[in-house]
């Protein structure tokens, strides 16, 4: 069994509910952070599962943002972006939870994890039996399959004013690549829903969109059972 998890978003609560519910290694498919109380908590208990061998985490556009925003060896910071990342994108409750104002106290209380952050990986894949998968946090196009790993797995090099569709994109919501291999399962968040959809080609996963009242959610795979917290 993989459990894949949606979009976290700061709620340290529902992040332990489902863990705790989850059943083999964990694939969280990106957003872990913003919008809810404890992001500390949050980027602490993954980090940890990641360091223990349990989990694996795809990088989501809010991580791709504040990333762009404080910068990264080989790229400075983006003053504007900061601001609108803490303005728009539910940043302003990750400054409260570390309790820092500027993008620099913001670099200094994050610390490694920074670095940690910039490093996720936009693809991962893997297989439980004679099923494969692949988690996107967006998801992807209906075109050819490998151009679009072949640019993912640049990661950075994809890098400045343009939104990198894979990570942002809604559209990609019901798409899945012409030439999908038989028996693969295209694993995605970013677009919150009101229960999961879980088919054989296609996973949705995230149910919150990080908002107050809402429920985070896992699907056990390839048996399809879904876990809420």
């Amino acid at each position: 069994m993989t459990t894949f998890i949606g979009d976290v978003h700061g709620w340290a609560e529902r992040l332990d509910r489902v863990v705790d519910q989850a059943e083999g290694p964990l694939v969280f498919v990106g957003d872990l952070i913003d919008r809810g109380p404890s992001t500390p908590r949050v980027l602490d208990r993954v980090r940890g599962l990641c360091t223990a061998g349990r989990a694996q985490v795809i990088l989501g556009n809010h991580e791709w943002q504040l990333v762009r925003a404080l910068g990264r060896p080989g790229h400075d910071g983006d003053d504007d972006a900061f601001a609108v990342w803490a303005a728009g994108w539910g940043g302003d409750a990750v400054l409260k939870a570390y309790g820092v104002t500027t993008a620099e106290g913001l670099r200094r209380a994050l610390g490694d994890t920074l670095d940690w952050l910039a490093d996720l990986p936009w693809v991962l894949g893997g297989r439980v039996g004679d099923r494969r998968w692949i988690a996107v946090h967006a998801g992807l196009e209906d075109g050819p399959l490998r151009p679009q790993l072949e640019a993912l797995e640049a990661r950075w090099d994809w890098y400045g004013d343009d939104r990198p569709l894979p990570l942002f994109s809604k559209r990609h919501l019901h798409s899945t690549p012409r030439d999908l291999p038989r028996g693969t399962t295209l694993v995605s968040g970013h677009t919150p829903l009101p229960t999961p959809l879980v088919t054989d080609l296609r996973i949705l996963c995230d149910t919150s969109g990080g908002l107050p009242g809402r429920s985070l959610t896992g699907v056990v795979w390839p048996e399809g059972r879904i876990i809420r917290g």
